[in-house]
């Protein structure tokens, strides 16, 4: 009786076509010519060559168009091979090596501008937020608009985003919104007359007990851990607003300034609120609140901080390009600027990075020194790092990422 035999397959007989590597913050996205029925590595290591299939090299294992190649460093070339297999085969001819340095973002040339979200008119977008941990975000805007998208590196259009999604339940009345932020459970929106909303997904909102603002316009929101998570929320005439059981009942804090205030931010381990004419207010728990001298007489709009060389740096940035900064959240004092446009918004991601008006950015390694970059055209409000990647939103429906 004769048994059956199987017979291999045959290797492809071309190298992967159009193989291209495109640098990033961190990472680096390789793409080519994908064709059915193939398999497909990646064979990488830092250098100017490498050689598939060779012991200890890194590679990818069955890679699909674009890839993401992630835990690479900045400032280091690498080489990039691949080869494929198809079904059971051994493996083709390998294409050319590629070359590619990932880079920072935030440079002029690593910005790209989605379409404008929203309908007629466009609403200006005024805060965004990302689930860390997952891949939600959200952004938050006038007239009650509310987007939520997934986080998708190599999406072209809408950039950075999946797609971005109206949301399917809001309560009547939720609108003007300022501020959003993700508590690692759900997000958390605030509206300009303190209505607060929650969504597990950024798709269903529920109220829960809106804060008693009065004629206050609220402004800002952030949340701070000291043992248990303390929420603040700040507004006009210096309104400064505190939870500690989860946004269940808000209690007015004593400010100690009749500014109005623009932000609040938790940073460094400590809370940083800004506001008009240089106000600049910190507290170590959300309820005692200290001024400090910022030097500067222009409204500031938000805060961060970041490790440079070891240390930590706050940084404050504002109106008319304004950036002051601070080791200790104590000593403020002005660095120079490459900008004169207001900037509204500062993160620091893998640099510190701020936004502004008519797109203006302004990036820096060290927080000192300051270079100029261009976001597009339109207003920006508001930035957050994402893995590899910022992403900003503004008026009009302006959304941008830098990646």
């Amino acid at each position: 009786m004769l048994g059956a035999c199987h017979r291999q397959a045959d290797p492809p007989g071309d190298a992967p076509g159009g193989v291209a590597v495109a640098p990033g913050d961190g990472v680096a996205v390789v793409s080519w010519n994908q064709l059915p029925d193939l398999t497909y590595w990646i064979f990488f290591q830092a250098g100017s060559s490498v050689v598939p299939a060779v012991p200890g090299v890194p590679l990818i294992r069955t890679a699909q168009s674009p890839r993401v190649v992630a835990n690479v460093i900045n400032g280091i070339q690498y080489a990039f091979v691949m080869n494929a297999t198809h079904q059971d085969s051994p493996a083709g001819p390998a294409s050319p090596v590629v070359l590619a340095t990932p880079r920072l973002a935030g440079a002029t040339a690593t910005w790209v501008s989605g379409t404008p979200l929203g309908g007629v008119p466009l609403p200006n977008l005024n805060a965004v937020a990302f689930a860390f941990g997952g891949t939600r975000l959200v952004a938050v805007g006038d007239a009650g608009t509310l987007f939520a998208g997934d986080y998708n590196y190599t999406s072209a259009n809408p950039p950075g985003v999946t797609a971005w999604t109206l949301p399917t339940l809001v309560p009547a009345g939720f609108t003007n919104l300022s501020a959003v932020m993700f508590t690692g459970a759900v997000f958390v929106a605030l509206a300009r007359d303190g209505s607060v909303s929650t969504s597990s997904d950024g798709l269903s909102w529920t109220s829960t007990p809106a804060i008693p603002s009065g004629a206050a316009v609220m402004s800002g929101l952030a949340l701070g851990f000291f043992g248990a998570p303390v929420f603040v929320a700040v507004g006009s005439g210096g309104n400064i607003f505190t939870s500690t059981d989860s946004g269940t009942t808000w209690t007015q804090a004593v400010s100690n300034t009749p500014n109005n205030l623009n932000g609040v931010s938790f940073v460094g381990g400590i809370f940083i609120v800004t506001g008009a004419g240089g106000t600049l207010l910190t507290s170590p728990d959300g309820i005692t609140w200290t001024p400090q001298t910022s030097n500067t007489l222009n409204a500031l709009r938000g805060a961060a901080f970041g490790l440079v060389a070891g240390q930590g740096l706050y940084v404050a940035v504002g109106d008319a390009g304004t950036i002051v900064t601070s080791s200790d959240a104590l000593a403020w004092g002005p660095v120079a600027s490459p900008l004169s446009q207001n900037l509204r918004g500062v993160v620091f991601g893998s640099r510190f990075l701020a936004v502004g008006q008519g797109g203006a950015a302004a990036y820096s390694d060290d927080g000192v020194t300051w270079s100029p970059a261009s976001a597009g055209s339109a207003d920006l409000n508001a930035v957050i790092f994402t893995p590899a990647m910022y992403v900003a939103v503004g008026a009009f429906g302006a959304n941008a990422v830098s990646r």
